[in-house]
């Protein structure tokens, strides 16, 4: 059997009128896309953390009754870097 590297025919689909292609491999792995900090709160919530916007203050609050904490912050990336810092180790 003889196998050759020829580029994929073009896919017609009844809602497209154009042709559309399959992209080709990619030489480098695409990079990670950023991670969703909602995913992450959604994270905390599975390790006992309480997670809510104040809707006066504004500010995103995290509580953990286990630990006795609880922490604030203006955005949700800070309130997941607040929460990692102070759990690392040290």
């Amino acid at each position: 059997m003889i196998v050759m590297d020829r580029p994929r025919p073009p896919e017609t689909f009844a809602r497209w009128p154009g042709r559309i292609t399959r992209p080709e491999h990619a030489l480098e792995p695409a990079p990670d896309p950023a991670p969703d900090p909602r995913a992450q709160l959604a994270d905390l919530t599975r390790q006992g953390w309480t997670v809510w916007f104040g809707r006066h203050t504004r500010q995103y609050w995290a509580a953990h009754t286990g630990r006795m904490r609880l922490v604030c912050a203006d955005t949700p990336e800070e309130l997941l870097h607040t929460i990692l810092r102070d759990a690392e180790p040290g």
